[in-house]
């Protein structure tokens, strides 16, 4: 797993947020990061396992390929997902 040279993380905790609204904003914010050409990964914290995320970021033309996806759930219970970039 290397890193992109002077990248860095935005980190955005969804769990306070509606259910409704969470996908979206965070769609909203890699839509941004693709046309920014930003280089920065996301990570995401939730309440629940994000693999549905991951699989919709494959499945929309507007980012297939262009992300690798991880997850995991800490200690606390609480689920995190890192979005970057992929090393092209």
């Amino acid at each position: 797993m290397g890193s992109h040279p002077n990248s860095s993380s935005l980190v955005i905790d969804i769990r306070g947020f509606s259910p409704g609204l969470r996908r979206p904003m965070v769609f909203t914010i890699i839509d941004r990061m693709v046309q920014l050409g930003c280089e920065d990964s996301l990570v995401v914290i939730c309440d629940h396992e994000p693999a549905g995320l991951g699989y919709q970021l494959d499945l929309r033309k507007e980012t297939r390929g262009m992300f690798e996806y991880y997850y995991d759930q800490r200690l606390d219970g609480a689920w995190v997902a890192l979005i970057r970039r992929r090393n092209n």
